[in-house]
């Protein structure tokens, strides 16, 4: 009886301690889980932000003005492709949100996954930012044979392309299609620059790679196509302006947006990225366009996504205290208060200060969320403190981020909106290399 009672005492002492052990281990993990997401998203979103550029070097003393993207005209009309701060005020009643075509969009709970219903838009959850940019990985330039004539919807270029023609011309065609990205019905999305650092941007129908002619080595007109180069469906902010020889078409890149989305059938928010424009009439995820999503997940729990531009004079848009602003006297045309940075693009309209040619760094801040804390980890944690936000030391909401303010709670106005979530924010400031004078 004796060795049995010992035995149940330190059976007892040393589950206690195990299960104590194993509610801290967890409790740890939950508290590194933010902390991995936010580095993880901030190391992904760095290669491409610093990187960014359109590749076109022509002009010296401005070099890649369109590595970001805000602005490009789609069918002639002048669509957003960067937003800030996503919103539908009052979104569970909400019939329409601050941006043009987006909506409300409320995810209801659904209990172990969803515990409680979210609010987010079509575009990307509520508060977040949008960003745009071109990010080359292969990128090369081929200057196009002058006279640059005017524009036509079935314009004829001449490439100066020699990679295949150790061989053939055959051969010399698949490099270049190959170059450009076919993919059995048109090119990649391709650049066209000048000496000035216009663009335009245009397609290859497949049809439309005429031939090759290797044996060209007088004018080195190698490389025959037909591209439309009128302002037809894609075109920059404001038309091109016309283009002076020399041109370049560029090929190799690829233009990228990011946002934060909550998933509907998980209840996760997550950092997501799309190989092209953001399109608003087309990246409105609910109900799904067309046969796949534009946007792919890249990692789970990643709840904001904010981003500050930084101009060479040091001012920064887009900030909590912002002491600059897209409107006059910063930014005196009529279409710059849409809450980033306006681009004039290359039609002639002067570039105000804070055009977004202008931006040379950026910096960004991204939320970790971690998973629902279980039971066991919420016994060792202030999950149930509540207090007000100017006094509180809790984790368990999510955080303010550049110009993006705590969520309030709506019964207690000034208490944050606590949840059984750790979270945490990481932020990284980025010179954009290809605008750094000699950079």
């Amino acid at each position: 009886m004796v060795s049995l009672l010992l035995l149940v005492i330190i059976l007892t002492v040393a589950m206690t301690m195990l299960f104590q052990m194993r509610a801290f281990a967890e409790r740890q993990q939950y508290f590194m889980l933010p902390r991995q997401a936010a580095r993880r998203a901030t190391d992904y979103l760095s290669y491409y932000i610093a990187g960014a550029s359109d590749v076109n070097y022509v002009n010296s003393l401005q070099q890649s003005p369109n590595a970001l993207i805000t602005y490009y005209n789609l069918g002639g009309v002048l669509t957003q492709s960067s937003y800030n701060n996503l919103g539908c005020p009052d979104a569970v009643g909400a019939t329409t949100c601050t941006e043009p075509g987006n909506g409300p969009r409320v995810i209801p709970a659904n209990p172990p996954a969803i515990p409680a219903a979210i609010n987010s838009t079509n575009f990307g959850d509520i508060g977040t930012d949008i960003i745009t940019m071109v990010a080359p990985f292969n990128p090369s330039r081929y200057q196009v044979f002058a006279p640059y004539l005017p524009t036509a919807a079935n314009k004829d270029l001449y490439v100066n392309f020699r990679v295949g023609c150790g061989t053939d011309d055959a051969t010399n065609m698949a490099a270049f299609r190959a170059a450009t990205g076919d993919d059995g019905t048109q090119s990649a999305l391709l650049m066209l620059v000048d000496r000035t650092g216009r663009w335009e941007y245009v397609r290859i129908p497949t049809l439309n790679y005429v031939g090759s002619d290797c044996a060209d080595i007088a004018t080195f007109k190698n490389i025959h196509i037909q591209v439309d180069t009128t302002a037809g469906t894609l075109a920059p902010p404001n038309g091109t302006g016309g283009l002076t020889d020399p041109v370049f078409l560029v090929a190799g890149l690829q233009i990228i947006s990011f946002r934060v989305l909550t998933d509907s059938v998980d209840g996760v928010p997550k950092l997501q990225q799309k190989l092209g424009l953001f399109d608003p009439a087309n990246d409105n995820p609910y109900p799904p366009i067309g046969p796949l999503p534009s946007f792919t997940n890249v990692l789970e729990n990643v709840e904001d996504l904010q981003v500050a531009y930084m101009y060479q004079s040091g001012a920064i848009w887009n900030t909590g205290g912002q002491t600059i602003h897209n409107v006059a006297p910063d930014c005196p045309l009529v279409v710059c208060n849409k809450g980033v940075p306006f681009q004039a693009g290359p039609g002639g309209i002067a570039a105000p200060p804070v055009d977004i040619q202008n931006v040379i760094g950026v910096r960004f801040s991204v939320t970790g969320r971690s998973p629902l804390l279980p039971i066991g980890a919420r016994k060792l944690t202030n999950v149930d403190v509540r207090h007000p936000l100017a006094t509180t030391t809790s984790q368990h909401f999510r955080p303010a981020s550049e110009d993006h303010a705590v969520t309030m709670d709506t019964g207690n106005p000034t208490w944050p909106l606590y949840d059984q979530f750790d979270h945490y924010r990481a932020t990284a400031t980025l010179m954009l290399r290809n605008r750094i004078p000699r950079g």
